[in-house]
């Protein structure tokens, strides 16, 4: 029966099999291929390390303006690749966090308002949530001394809890086109008058975000 298919179908298995082992060593070929793309793709995509490094206190407002200059860039110049922005942003984040652990947190006695936005900005922008977690602490004192102002610390407080899955207060964090969740919605406008936020609907047009909740006051 399989000589007289074969001889219908015009083929030797000789010829049948040299197909058939022609079929596999292109399968082999192509998982090989998949392989070594994705294994090039985790290299390239692999974030740089962060390294907290010794860091003269005496220069941070310079330090400081330096970094505040790149971290904006990283976000404005259409110019730059990926990759270059993702090596800023670690560059950046090892150089605050350097700051930090070397000198502390410092005031608008230390450094100027641009200054000190460029050490919470680049921890705010950072992927990795264990950096706003573990410096938190140090913003909400800053709020209560006065040198964080009360619409940062509102945004950073909703970037934390969205990032532990938790509502956000004042509204500040989108995900996916969509405003994250928000407790008690309702409120959201007084507790953004609060801290010098306005309308919760001004700031989602920007989004072309529609909120139709009623606002009410305690």
């Amino acid at each position: 029966m399989v000589k007289l298919k074969v001889c219908i179908l015009g083929f030797s298995k000789a010829e049948i099999m040299n197909n058939v082992l022609f079929e596999s060593q292109l399968k082999f070929i192509f998982v090989i291929s998949v392989l070594i793309f994705l294994s090039s793709c985790s290299r390239i995509m692999r974030p740089p390390d962060v390294v907290i490094r010794d860091v003269d206190c005496t220069e941070i407002n310079s330090i400081l303006d330096s970094v505040a200059v790149s971290d904006q860039r990283a976000r404005t110049d259409a110019s730059l690749e990926f990759r270059e922005r993702v090596e800023t942003d670690y560059e950046n984040l090892s150089t605050v966090l350097s700051i930090l652990e070397s000198c502390g947190l410092p005031g608008l006695d230390q450094v100027n308002q641009t200054q000190f936005n460029a050490i919470w900005m680049v921890i705010h922008h950072s992927s990795d949530p264990k950096y706003m977690e573990k410096y938190f602490p140090l913003f909400e004192e800053a709020k209560v001394r006065g040198d964080m102002r009360p619409q940062d610390y509102a945004t950073v407080k909703d970037r934390l809890l969205m990032r532990r899955g938790e509502p956000q207060i004042y509204g500040s964090q989108i995900r996916r086109g969509k405003l994250y969740n928000l407790i008690e919605p309702e409120y959201v406008n007084q507790r953004r008058e609060e801290v010098g936020l306005g309308p919760i609907q001004e700031y989602l047009d920007f989004f072309n975000i529609e909120f139709d909740i009623e606002q009410k006051e305690k």
